[in-house]
């Protein structure tokens, strides 16, 4: 029995269309005029395809950088469909990732979980506001213990690439089909260029963040990977991350397919500002939605895409459906999957989240089955993670 979405604004690779969405076994079968009887009738509210974030530790006191079980990944599955999310690459320590590979493209009560995203841990911590951590050289037997342990399911794998033998780390990474991501780094632009032509980089993490910024007598990290051509960039729009400005010089230098809108978010996000205690450190949720070490240095985002898709349009001024590209369309196909999601068209899963005009979510649907309605899931977050609020 199909399912009949109305909406005057829905918002497909084709433009906006007014008209219904009918959804049959979990995929869409015809978007076009309006045609006798619906099931739900949006009205002006808008139908998005459902948000896919690449980069994302967590959200609403369900985390993926502490030990996990399948139940709190679960937990985190559904705290993401609330904001619009239907797909999601849990950004992980290695505690989660046994969890999250059980919980991998199966159906859920919530996002689909499409594997595991290893954020390092062969970091070389530049760019603004370093504190000094160390982090492990690059190791080819630690990479591929870190694969065995995510069972088959990471998916991709961030590294500094200007480390020693970080190149044989890659070659392993792309070997197993591992997506490489370049982060938190020391390079310059030579640096960069050497990497993308010995062994190659895939995408680069939350662009203009954690790396060299550009400077006149050397254009650095960001600079080369602006300049270069065979590149996707995660990029965080909440305009705290990134100032509007930047943003529009990195939509000036590469064309909107290249970019996949995160949020980079983690357990804090979504709950009440404050302070909270964290791998015994205290952080601080504030009330712009940066999460800050008592270093001031920003540790993540108390922010989520749906939200970020708002400043690009509201402030930015990117349209809509672009927006809508960068946080849904271009993510599918860095992971490949475009051709069953990432955009409203027939054929494809009905993974879509129907919004307000304040990019507050009202239902999110996976495969045509509501995963989130605001009417009636009212306990998506963790009520053990208030428990470390401190202040």
């Amino acid at each position: 029995m199909s399912t009949i979405l109305r909406s005057r604004r829905i918002v497909t690779e084709n433009g906006i269309v007014d008209g219904v969405i009918e959804i049959n076994e979990g995929r869409i079968v015809r978007i076009g005029p309006a045609e006798g009887p619906v099931d739900w009738d949006f009205e002006d509210q808008r139908i998005i395809p459902g948000i896919i974030d690449i980069h994302n530790h967590g959200f609403g006191g369900w985390s993926m950088t502490d030990p996990a079980t399948c139940r709190d990944v679960q937990g985190f599955a559904k705290a993401v469909a609330s904001v619009g999310v239907t797909g999601v690459l849990p950004t992980a320590k290695e505690e989660a990732f046994e969890a999250i590979a059980d919980c991998t493209d199966i159906p859920l009560d919530g996002a689909w979980i499409y594997g595991v995203h290893s954020e390092g841990p062969f970091w070389a911590r530049g760019g603004e506001n370093t504190v000094g951590e160390d982090y492990p050289l690059p190791d080819v037997e630690e990479a591929q213990r870190l694969i065995d342990k995510a069972k088959g399911k990471m998916v991709m794998m961030a590294i500094a690439p200007e480390l020693p033998k970080a190149y044989d780390v890659i070659r392993l990474l792309h070997e197993n089909g591992i997506k490489v991501a370049s982060a938190h780094t020391k390079a310059y632009s030579e640096d960069i260029h050497k990497a993308m032509q010995e062994v190659g980089l895939d995408i680069v993490t939350h662009l203009c963040n954690g790396m060299r910024g550009i400077h006149h007598r050397n254009v650095g990290a960001l600079g080369q990977y602006l300049l270069e051509d065979n590149l996707r960039y995660e990029l965080i729009t909440d305009l705290n991350h990134v100032c509007k400005e930047m943003i529009q010089i990195c939509l000036k230098m590469q064309p909107v397919e290249k970019f996949c809108l995160i949020s980079d978010s983690n357990y804090i996000a979504g709950l009440p500002t404050g302070h909270y205690m964290r791998y015994n450190k205290e952080m601080i949720a504030d009330e712009k939605g940066l999460i800050l070490d008592l270093h001031g240095r920003i540790c993540g985002s108390g922010k989520w895409v749906l939200y970020n898709i708002g400043q690009l349009v509201n402030v930015v001024g990117v349209s809509l459906e672009d927006a809508v590209r960068m946080a849904s369309l271009n993510p599918a196909k860095f992971l490949g999957i475009d051709q069953r999601t990432g955009s409203l068209t027939e054929g494809k899963q009905a993974d879509l989240a129907v919004i307000d005009d304040q990019y507050q979510c009202l239902m999110t649907m996976v495969e045509g089955r509501i995963v989130y309605d605001r009417n009636q899931d009212k306990d998506v977050f963790n009520p053990e993670a208030m428990k470390r609020k401190i202040a």
